[in-house]
C-alpha cells in the first residue's frame, strides 16, 4: 500500500467529524419533529420516527456515497446491519451500536497510524521497539497514539495532546496548501520549540515547504536513517577486516628470515601489486607511505592484488589519514552492488551471518568477468540475484564473448519462466573472509 494512502489519518479524522456532524444534525431534526408532530418524548416511542432515525444512521455507514474509513470492512458492516435490525426490534439500544462503531473506528485508526512507518524513523532500535509497543497497545487512544508517533520526527517535539489538537485545528482552517505545509512543519519538526533539532532536519522541512507531500518527506527520513545505519554496519565490518589485515601484515614481517628483507617482503605482500618498487602515495595527503607503517583498504587489496581487477589501491600513511577519509572511501568505492535494491534499505529484519553482516563477492564477476561486485551479505545477493544477472552478467558475457550456461543452477518460477532465483546462492559467491584467507595462503601472511 502506498504511503499516500496511509499517511493522512488527520485529514480523514477531520472528514469524519464533518460527516458525523451532518448525521447528528439530521438525527436531532428527526427527534425534534417527533416531539413537535407526534407528541413523543423520544422517537423510540414512535414506530415511524424510530425507523427513520435508525435508517438515517444506518445509511451513514451502509450506504455511504463516498469512500470512508469503514468502506471495505465487510465483516464489520455485516455485523452493523444485524445490530440495526436488532435495534429496530428494540432488542438493543443505540448506545450498543455507538460503542461497536467506536471500537471499530479505533482499530481502523490504529491500523492507519501503524502503517505510517513513523516508528521506523526513530534514532535507535530501542526507540523503535518502544513505539511499536505503543502502537500495539489497544489501551492507548488513537489521538494520543498519533501524537506520540509524530514525536519520531524530532528530538524536541511537544509532548502533549493540546499541541496535537491545535494541529488538527490548523488543518481544518487551512485555506491553502502552504498553510497546511506550515502546520505539518510546526507539528512534526517543532522549529519554535526545538530549533537545534529542526536545524538537523532542515532538508526535510524545505521539502515540505516547497510542496513535497508529507508522505514523501516521511519516506525520505526513513530511507536516509536506514541508509545511514546500513552504511555504519558496512564500515564497521570493513574496519574489522582492515584490522585483521594489519595484523596479518605484521605477522608476515616477523615470519621472514632477514629483518632487512622483511620490510620489502611485507610491502609486497600487504600492498597491491602495482608493478613498481614503491608504494602508491597516501590517498589523503599524497605523501609516500612508510613501508614499515601504513594501512591499506582490505577490499581494494583483495580485488586488486588477489583477483587482478583494475582497482586502484587505497593506502593511508597514518591512522589520522585513515580516520579522515576511510569512511568516505567505503561509501564511494565499495557501495553494495545491489544499489537501491539492497536489503538494508527495505528489510527491517535482515538476518546476520554468524551474528554479523559478512561481505560477499559475486563469483562470476570477480573470477570471470573482471567486475568488482561486492554485496553487503549473502542474503542481499540472493534477494537481488536476478536483476544482477540480467543487468550485469548477461550483457558482459555478450560483450566479452564468454559463453556460460548456468541455467542448471537456476530455479524458475513455475507460472512465469522469466522469473528465477539461484538454486544454491553459495555457488555464486565468495565470502570476503574466504577470499582474504586465500590471499594470505598465497602470500604467506598469517592472521593472528
Amino acid at each position: 500500500m502506498a504511503v499516500y494512502d496511509m499517511l493522512e489519518p488527520w485529514d480523514e479524522a477531520i472528514a469524519l467529524q464533518k460527516e458525523r456532524q451532518l448525521c447528528a444534525e439530521d438525527v436531532q431534526t428527526i427527534k425534534a419533529s417527533c416531539v413537535k408532530d407526534h407528541g413523543k418524548k423520544h422517537p423510540i416511542e414512535c414506530a415511524d420516527c424510530w425507523t427513520r432515525l435508525l435508517n438515517r444512521i444506518r445509511d451513514r455507514y451502509l450506504n455511504s456515497a463516498s469512500k470512508e474509513w469503514f468502506s471495505g470492512r465487510r465483516p464489520f458492516l455485516l455485523e452493523l446491519d444485524t445490530l440495526f435490525s436488532r435495534a429496530h426490534s428494540l432488542e438493543i439500544d443505540l448506545k450498543t451500536i455507538e460503542q461497536r462503531i467506536l471500537d471499530e473506528k479505533k482499530e481502523w485508526y490504529r491500523d492507519k497510524v501503524k502503517n505510517l512507518g513513523l516508528q521506523h524513523a526513530t534514532k535507535s532500535p530501542a526507540e523503535e521497539r518502544i513505539l511499536q509497543q505503543r502502537i500495539n497497545d489497544r489501551g492507548i487512544a488513537p489521538d494520543q497514539l498519533a501524537s506520540e508517533l509524530s514525536e519520531a520526527f524530532s528530538d524536541g517535539a511537544v509532548k502533549n495532546e493540546e499541541a496535537f489538537s491545535r494541529f488538527i485545528g490548523r488543518l481544518k482552517l487551512a485555506k491553502s496548501s502552504q498553510e497546511r505545509n506550515d502546520a505539518y512543519v510546526d507539528m512534526f519538526f517543532q522549529p519554535s520549540h526545538d530549533p537545534a533539532g529542526a536545524a538537523k532536519s532542515q532538508v526535510y522541512i524545505d521539502m515540505v515547504r516547497n510542496g513535497l507531500p508529507i508522505a514523501d518527506a516521511v519516506n525520505a527520513i526513513i530511507r536516509d536513517r536506514h541508509l545511514a545505519k546500513g552504511n555504519q554496519d558496512h564500515k564497521q565490518s570493513l574496519h574489522k577486516k582492515l584490522e585483521e589485515l594489519k595484523r596479518a601484515k605484521a605477522a608476515h614481517e616477523l615470519d621472514k628470515a632477514r629483518r632487512d628483507k622483511a620490510r620489502q617482503d611485507k610491502a609486497r605482500a600487504a600492498a597491491p601489486h602495482t608493478g613498481q618498487d614503491y608504494l602508491p602515495p597516501c590517498t589523503v595527503c599524497t605523501k609516500t607511505p612508510n613501508a614499515q607503517d601504513f594501512i591499506v583498504c582490505p577490499l581494494c587489496q583483495i580485488l586488486g592484488d588477489h583477483y587482478g581487477l583494475h582497482t586502484e589501491p587505497t593506502i593511508f600513511c597514518s591512522q589520522e589519514c585513515e580516520d579522515e577519509r576511510y569512511g568516505a572511501h567505503v561509501n564511494s568505492a565499495h557501495e553494495c552492488a545491489s544499489g537501491q535494491g539492497c536489503v538494508r534499505l527495505h528489510d527491517e529484519d535482515v538476518e546476520m551471518d554468524d551474528g554479523e553482516r559478512v561481505l560477499v563477492l559475486c563469483r562470476e564477476c570477480v573470477e570471470i568477468l573482471g567486475i568488482p561486485s561486492v554485496f553487503c551479505s549473502s542474503h542481499c545477493l540472493d534477494a537481488n540475484f536476478q536483476p544482477h544477472r540480467d543487468n550485469i552478467h548477461i550483457p558482459e558475457r555478450k560483450s566479452t564473448q564468454h559463453e556460460i550456461n548456468d541455467e542448471s543452477q537456476l530455479e524458475f518460477d513455475l507460472n512465469d519462466r522469466t522469473r528465477y532465483r539461484p538454486r544454491k546462492i553459495e555457488d555464486h559467491l565468495i565470502t570476503f573472509d574466504d577470499a582474504m584467507a586465500e590471499w594470505q595462503r598465497k602470500t604467506g601472511a598469517l592472521v593472528e
